[in-house]
């Protein structure tokens, strides 16, 4: 193995959202991720890895695709593709797919999700996926592995303004391999506050194998603009970003920072039909 590869093992093995439990950083939902990683509290296909309640009552046919590049590395970057879809009434459903990596490491996850309406306040989702990794030979004790896991979340409209919402990612522990490395386990939880269309402050805990995390969130609409800012704990990390629509094609940006490694930036589309 030559230098770059050991070091980028390294990094792989090492750092918090890339391999030490498994699957955790491909939620590529762009205004979530401006938002200081709030995404438990939006909607819609970008939103749905954070929370599978997020699609509930999806109208039509809507596509977002993105990609990330964590730390301006392309050895890391990771793409993604997200349909939601209306099933019945106010029951909708998605298909999310992932691809992390490069010869080195890399990881691949493909969810189905379905979400409805409980209520008239109240969205339901789960969200089956399958997670898959390969690992090059000397790099850990598994090479290539796949794994099954689920997501269940709600969302609860509170006094018109207000949201509250939850999930539970591999709530039975499902494990990676030979070395029994668990997928992520984590609870969120969280509310948002929406005085105005588009205009949302969120505050979101997250408990995972690295301890607990604090995102806070807002967004600000202007016009066909919107503005997105936020920041996050363990690491203490800032984001932001924008949204602008232009003939019913809506594109995103959004930056975040590390305390010792360069920018994450992250792009994409969303196509509504």
């Amino acid at each position: 193995m030559n230098a770059r590869k050991m070091m980028l093992a390294a990094a792989l093995l090492l750092l918090p959202g890339a391999s030490s439990a498994s699957f955790e950083e491909l939620e590529l939902g762009i205004a979530a991720q401006a938002m200081g990683g709030a995404g438990l509290v939006l909607h819609g296909p970008g939103a749905v890895l954070f929370n599978p309640a997020s699609v509930a009552g999806t109208g039509g046919l809507t596509l977002t695709a993105a990609g990330r590049l964590p730390f301006t590395n392309m050895d890391f970057a990771t793409a993604g593709l997200d349909g939601a879809f209306p099933v019945a009434g106010a029951w909708a459903g998605a298909l999310s797919l992932r691809h992390f990596g490069g010869d080195l490491y890399s990881e691949q996850v493909a969810a189905v999700t379905l979400a409805g309406m409980l209520s008239e306040d109240m969205a339901l989702g789960i969200q089956p996926m399958v997670c898959a990794a390969s690992i090059a030979d000397g790099v850990s004790e598994y090479g290539s592995a796949v794994a099954f896991s689920t997501t269940v979340g709600f969302q609860v409209m509170m006094y018109d303004r207000w949201m509250a919402a939850a999930s539970i990612r591999n709530p039975f522990q499902s494990r990676l391999g030979e070395s029994g490395d668990h997928l992520q386990r984590r609870l969120d939880v969280g509310v948002s506050y929406e005085p105005s269309n588009g205009m949302v402050s969120a505050v979101v805990l997250s408990r995972d194998f690295d301890g607990l995390r604090l995102h806070v969130g807002q967004s600000l609409p202007l016009g066909a603009v919107s503005l997105m800012a936020g920041v996050q704990s363990n690491p203490v990390t800032l984001s932001g970003g924008f949204g602008a629509e232009l003939a019913g094609i809506r594109f995103e940006y959004a930056v975040m920072t590390h305390p010792q490694l360069d920018l994450t930036h992250q792009a994409g589309v969303t196509y509504a039909l």
